[in-house]
Formats: C-alpha cells, structure tokens, sequence
C-alpha cells in the first residue's frame, strides 16, 4: 500500500516542475466551487515542492509565494463561479436543485442566515472555514454583494488560508 502511495507521489513530484502551478491554480479553483475538495491536499504539497525547488522557479522563497499567489486566484475563480451561478439561477432554484451540485437545503439556509446576519466580512472569514468556504459565494451572488467587496474579502480570507497551509508544506 505504502509503496503505491509513494509511487503516485513521485509521478506527481515530477510533473511540479512543469505545471504545479497550473495544477494549483485549477484544484484551487475546483476546491472553492461546488465540488467538495479539500484545498489541504492542494496548498500544503505546493509548499513541500517548492521549498525542494521542484516547482521550476529557482529560488524555494519565491516559488512558495508563486504557489500562495496562484492559489488564491484559483480560490478567486471558483468563487467566482458559485457566486454568479448563485447571482444568476436566484436561491428559488438553488433550493430546489441545489442537492445535484452537493448543495443541501438546510446548508443553503444556514449560509445565507450567516451572510445576513454578519456581512460581507463573513466571506472573509468563511474562506478560513472547512466545508464553508465553498458555500458562502452563494449567499454573496444572491445578495448580489458588489463585486469589488466580494472579491477583496474572498482574496484576503483565500489569502491567509493559502499562507497558512503552503507555510506548513513549506
């Protein structure tokens, strides 16, 4: 068992070089879609790769920063998608389909109560938030939450999220 997990582990390690941060940027993204991906998984293998250098960039500093800096625009793009599908389709729909994008009523319910009641700042404090980082975009694009303050609270939580967890691979 051990000997197949280190032989994934080095298939991988030899494709960092040439698209780890490609491999970042879309399982980031994946990560702060619909699809329940743990962003541990993606920010904590790019900090152990790049402080071997195994991420093309020379330097093991400025590769982890590289991997922080792509991570949350791949957090960035996900979010983007849940909040103008959430904008678009309206909470209506979400209540009623939502469970064939992982979506449960009862946790639709709880993050849009969440986001009314504390504000745009819980979507900085939610990227930070297993199973809720996912979730809270969708309340932000049905309160139609503008654009600019979304974007700056969801980069600045993704932000601390992706330091904190490339710094611990690091």
């Amino acid at each position: 068992m051990l000997e197949t997990i280190a032989s994934h582990l080095d298939s991988i390690a030899a494709l960092a070089p040439t698209w780890g941060l490609l491999f970042v940027f879309v399982f980031m993204a994946i990560e702060s879609s619909f699809v329940p991906f743990p962003s541990e998984v993606v920010m904590i293998p790019a900090g152990f790769f790049a402080a071997r250098g195994e991420l093309g960039l020379g330097s093991p500093l400025a590769a982890v920063w590289a991997a922080i800096a792509v991570g949350v625009l791949g957090s960035l793009a996900g979010a983007y998608v849940n909040y103008y599908l959430a904008q678009w389709v309206g909470k209506p729909f979400l209540e009623k389909y939502g469970k064939w994008f992982f979506l449960k009523p009862a946790a639709l319910e709880r993050a849009c109560e969440v986001f009314n009641r504390y504000g745009a700042a819980t979507t900085f404090v939610c990227r930070m938030v297993p199973a809720i980082r996912q979730l809270i975009s969708i309340p932000a694009g049905i309160a139609r939450m503008p654009l600019g303050v979304f974007t700056l609270f969801t980069a600045l939580g993704a932000g601390v999220w992706t330091i904190i967890l490339a710094f611990v691979g690091y």
